[in-house]
């Protein structure tokens, strides 16, 4: 306790500054808003597909180990052929 007595805190990184957390969170607001315009953009093109591309991860995670292997196979044959 002896660091509180007499000496004054200077403003850091650990204070935590009102100043900066507004200038965060306005920040914050600003990337929301262009997350949100890139989800809809994604949305309006990739909507159509989307079916074929839940497939297309289903297969690349393994979800059904057999059907993965198939399509691998089938893709690998349709390769080398």
């Amino acid at each position: 306790m002896a660091e509180a007595e007499g000496v004054p805190t200077t403003p850091g990184p650990a204070s935590g500054s009102t100043f900066r957390g507004r200038r965060d969170v306005s920040g914050s607001w600003e990337r929301d808003q262009q997350v949100e315009a890139a989800q809809r953009a994604l949305v309006e093109v990739l909507g159509p597909y989307e079916p074929l591309l839940s497939r297309v991860q289903a297969a690349l995670v393994w979800e059904r180990p057999a059907r993965s292997a198939l399509w691998c196979l089938g893709l690998n044959a349709a390769f080398w052929y």
